[in-house]
């Protein structure tokens, strides 16, 4: 499925693993921070597919991915019926909204620097003025009172409510299967990451300038049914409906699902994890992607508008990051599981390329010399200054029996 792209060197990475599998015994393959999976989606469908993420968009697009009974949504049937629904929450909010709407569109396809700095500001100020009177009257309104004027246009916030809208109500009249309401909110995540005003992810929103100005004009110039109903048609599941039946989706933090997984007799034959390796809480890069799918109106902080409740992973605290490797390296071991680890060699955890193999020969029987591939990382958004940086990835690799020559 061509829905999201992978961040940094996800796809390289999960080519890599997916040809290691082969030395390691038949059974699930465990993708323990699955992401977009980029992982299980490589080794698939070879193997069963168990996905663990704390996010809900992970858990919700690998639910798809990997345990949809039918292999595709009827994307025609659900593109009409969410349109005609939409629509009705499209026009009562332009309604309401005629004047900053009318000022919007009469700009739009306008280069004046001074202006449109001055309407993005203007927008911001005035839904967030109206956000008690606008929720009050509407149940979907969230992009419109929290998002508009920073991360989308009035135009198209108002039109993700009207997606969100329609396919919350064509599922409460049967229009829709349950797993077509999934993909239409995946495809509105996808919508979402085409049209945002940022930079590939959503740390923060571009601030209109001078500088930048035909960038975001660029963005808000893109149709967000538009790019819903494209992503919509290119959604599909991964292997046969069979094949998807015994695939496993877990949601939560990776060392609590191990000792889940440790207390039952089904257990997967190799864990896979790449946990976070920076400071930075990757929660903060998902973050609206988590709010359109929960659509909970969230109490939100700073520049770029984060949920408060967002999670935050101890694998990106300087403080807590060897004990997280410690207790996860030891936990896979009472699995009986092989264990992969792909983690850079400038990660937060110090020395990594000695520590991670000492502490899987504390709970492994067999432990590999690191696999070292020279990389380029992405900054996410040049934030430390340049947009790429060098940087050796490694995998190490662990297991309780000899692995296959």
């Amino acid at each position: 499925m061509a829905a999201f792209t992978y961040m940094g060197t996800k796809k390289s990475l999960a080519d890599t693993i997916s040809a290691l599998c082969g030395l390691h015994a038949p059974g699930p393959f465990l993708d323990l921070f699955s992401g977009i999976s980029a992982a299980g989606s490589s080794v698939a469908p070879l193997r069963q597919i168990w996905c663990n993420d704390a996010q809900i968009f992970s858990r919700t697009l690998t639910e798809a991915l990997f345990r949809s009974t039918v292999d595709r949504p009827r994307s025609d049937h659900v593109a009409t019926i969410v349109r005609r629904l939409g629509d009705d929450n499209l026009n009562a909010l332009a309604r309401t909204l005629r004047h900053p709407l009318e000022e919007e569109l009469g700009l739009l396809w306008v280069v004046a620097p001074e202006e449109q700095i001055a309407i993005q500001s203007r927008q911001r100020e005035d839904c967030t003025m109206r956000r008690a009177d606008l929720e009050g009257r509407f149940t979907h309104c969230l992009f419109t009172t929290r998002y508009a004027g920073s991360y989308f246009g009035l135009v198209q916030a108002i039109q993700l409510d009207a997606i969100r809208y329609g396919a919350d109500q064509a599922l409460k009249i049967g229009s829709i299967s349950s797993e077509e309401h999934r993909w239409s909110l995946l495809a509105l995540c996808r919508s979402i990451a085409s049209i945002s005003n940022s930079t590939g992810h959503f740390a923060q929103y571009l601030t209109p300038s001078s500088t930048n100005l035909r960038r975001v004009l660029n963005k808000r110039r893109r149709c967000a049914w538009a790019y819903w109903i494209e992503a919509l048609e290119d959604m599909c599941a991964i292997g046969d409906a069979e094949w998807r039946a015994s695939n496993r989706v877990f949601h939560g933090d990776a060392v609590d699902v191990l000792q889940e997984i440790g207390a039952h007799d089904a257990r997967p034959a190799i864990i896979y994890a790449d946990p976070p390796y920076t400071n930075d809480q990757y929660s903060r890069y998902y973050h609206l992607l988590e709010t359109a799918l929960l659509y909970d109106y969230p109490a939100a902080d700073g520049k770029g508008l984060y949920r408060e409740d967002r999670f935050r992973s101890n694998f990106s605290l300087a403080r807590s990051v060897d004990a997280s490797f410690e207790r996860m390296i030891s936990e896979a071991g009472q699995t009986g599981a092989s264990l992969m680890i792909s983690y850079p060699s400038n990660g937060l955890l110090p020395d990594s390329l000695q520590r991670i193999p000492e502490l899987m020969a504390e709970h492994f029987s067999h432990v590999q010399d690191p696999l070292v591939i020279p990389h380029k990382h992405s900054t996410l958004g040049a934030s430390k200054g340049r947009e790429k940086e060098d940087v050796e990835e490694c995998i190490f690799v662990a297991a309780q029996a000899p692995l296959a020559a």
